[in-house]
């Protein structure tokens, strides 16, 4: 690693602080928003007090002309996220950090979750600039993957282990 990168990681990193701060929330609870913007994915995180939840969502944009795109993602932000509304059963394949093995769990297809605060990013690459906003709603919906991802994290922030069917209990048919 060179100074000028040292220099960039340090600029970040002063920049991140001031962020969070600027939140007034405890530094620890935004653990779940920096674990999904640097290492992907939907974290949650709980003390005793109080709970926070990442959920990540991505949109890729193509130009079928260029041939060139990009992928946007969304990373929403909760502080004491709790389930108002559930719809549908999906059943799907996880893998969760804390097990070796992926499970057949059942998921909700649209989730509405209601927290104290919602913080709303967008990360996106082409114009290398993360926005970060404070919604004023205090309600909002996810339908698919975020949907699945949100109830996920809650399980963890609930009953802490994800419950499902370990995929030994599938059986493999060899079509002819």
């Amino acid at each position: 690693m060179d100074a000028e990168e040292i220099r960039a990681i340090f600029k970040f990193s002063a920049l991140e602080k001031n962020m969070i701060s600027s939140f007034e929330i405890q530094g620890d609870l935004f653990l779940p928003f920096l674990l999904s913007l640097k290492s992907g994915g939907s974290w949650s995180y709980a003390t005793e007090e109080t709970k926070s939840m990442a959920v990540k969502d991505v949109i890729t944009y193509y130009n079928e002309e260029s041939k060139t795109g990009y992928t946007l993602e969304k990373i929403y932000f909760f502080i004491d996220p709790e389930i108002i509304k559930e719809e549908g059963v999906i059943l799907r394949l996880e893998k969760c950090g804390t097990k070796e093995e992926r499970e057949l769990v059942e998921r909700p297809y649209l989730i509405t979750l209601q927290a104290k605060k919602i913080i709303f990013a967008e990360v996106h690459p082409e114009i290398r600039e993360i926005r970060i906003r404070e919604l004023e709603k205090k309600r909002i919906n996810l339908k698919g993957t975020p949907a699945y991802s949100a109830a996920h994290e809650l399980e963890h922030l609930e009953k802490g282990d994800i419950g499902g069917v370990p995929l030994w209990n599938f059986e493999y048919i060899k079509d002819q």
